[in-house]
């Protein structure tokens, strides 16, 4: 059975709905719910059907998400590598690792909130942030002529 073959094979139309379901008929990298969705293979593991793979290695795209994963995701890697290979050593490439492995965020909007709540729970950068606010309300409360404005 070849590759396109497989795809109507009903297992995997079962683990393809189990997926869509599962991202809400939504594309996870764009959040376009109205374009043609497909269920993407994060990585493929040789002598694996295409339904027996983990929930955790497939991911619901538009089409063109898919196009541009599939189009630039081995020159991205590539690149990558290439700059691990130049600025770290291997230590710094395991905590890396480690790192993304740990990172489960992966929208810019729960990314920035997960900074943020690092930031302001850390002391001295809460010290920071009040310093900057009442400087910037002490330079917002001066005239054009330097004199406090009530």
């Amino acid at each position: 059975m070849d590759y396109s073959e497989k795809l109507r094979d009903p297992r995997w139309q079962k683990k393809r709905l189990e997926i869509l379901e599962r991202d809400e008929w939504t594309c996870q990298n764009c959040f376009d719910s109205e374009s043609t969705l497909v269920v993407h293979h994060k990585k493929y593991i040789k002598g694996k059907e295409p339904w027996d793979y983990p929930n955790e290695l497939l991911i619901t795209l538009c089409e063109n998400c898919h196009e541009f994963e599939r189009d630039n995701r081995q020159e991205y890697e590539s690149l990558l590598l290439e700059n691990l290979k130049l600025n770290f050593l291997a230590e710094d490439v395991a905590s890396l690792s480690w790192g993304f492995h740990c990172l489960t965020l992966v929208h810019s909007p729960e990314v920035v909130a997960s900074i943020l709540e690092w930031a302001l729970s850390t002391p001295e950068i809460q010290m920071m942030l009040k310093k900057l606010f009442f400087e910037d309300l002490k330079t917002k409360g001066r005239n054009k002529n330097g004199k406090t404005t009530t």
